[in-house]
């Protein structure tokens, strides 16, 4: 996570005012959707905010590198691009979630890949509060414990070409141990609907609260009842998936506020 981050900074992608570090540590913040990437944000914790045009900048965006290698990805050098690179064939998207790259990107047009940078500041290794360790994986090497599918999330309202094209690519995961040699995969972008629906959830049942689409399924819920339907799952690691589910908004918190890899 950033230390020492300025309390004010100026940003191209805003020069009309000047953007102003906010802190929210009460859980009554309403989740927002960051100006510079188009990805959604949690209401509490750190962003850059000018209150007078409403503009939001994750933490991970407003002082974003210019450049950056991932550990998943080698020595390939990804560049931060304030727009979208030109679509290839197969659409733009982001090689880690599979959602589809509208803002802020980094890219690397060696091998025509993309990262969201809060998804480029997941980190590579975590530690549940009970005692799991999370491993960032390039892909998931079993079917993930939400969607069920191994290289694209499932269920989703893709469309059949944008699918397709998903289909050649490995879509990112994290791996945990659940105990006697077993491995769990959840798939970032499952984790990321989950985490954007317990931000709604949490700014809904908080005083003064709004509804915020509230026709958006509760993934936690959804994930715990196929958990329990699903028999061949053993009580490890229903357990741990759970614990994974329960933590999966701090992950992405932490991610938004932290320093690309």
């Amino acid at each position: 996570m950033y230390d020492n981050l300025p309390a004010e900074i100026s940003h191209n992608a805003h020069p009309a005012h000047k953007l102003t570090l906010k802190l929210v540590t009460s859980d009554d913040g309403r989740p927002f959707r960051c100006n510079g990437c188009r990805e959604p944000g949690s209401g509490e914790g750190r962003r850059y905010r000018c209150d007078t045009c409403e503009f939001d900048l994750h933490t991970s965006c407003a002082v974003a590198e210019s450049t950056l290698k991932h550990p998943l990805f080698g020595d390939l050098e990804f560049k931060l691009l304030h727009s979208p690179s030109p679509p290839s064939a197969d659409g733009k998207f982001c090689n880690a979630c599979g959602h589809v790259t509208s803002g802020f990107v980094y890219h690397c047009s060696s091998k025509d890949l993309d990262l969201h940078p809060c998804c480029a500041a997941l980190k590579m290794e975590t530690v549940l509060p009970g005692g799991h360790m999370l491993e960032l994986c390039k892909e998931a090497k079993k079917d993930c414990l939400v969607c069920r599918e191994k290289g694209h999330p499932a269920g989703t309202s893709w469309n059949k070409k944008f699918l397709d094209a998903l289909r050649k690519h490995k879509l990112w995961a994290y791996r945990w141990n659940y105990g006697g040699g077993d491995d769990g995969y959840l798939h970032i972008a499952c984790m990321k609907k989950i985490a954007v629906q317990s931000w709604e959830q949490t700014y809904q049942d908080s005083p003064g609260g709004g509804i915020v689409e509230a026709s958006v399924p509760v993934m936690k819920s959804m994930m715990q009842w196929r958990l329990f339907r699903n028999t061949d799952n053993s009580s490890r690691e229903k357990t741990a998936a759970i614990e994974l589910v329960a933590n999966t908004a701090q992950i992405f918190s932490q991610a938004s506020s932290s320093a690309p890899h």
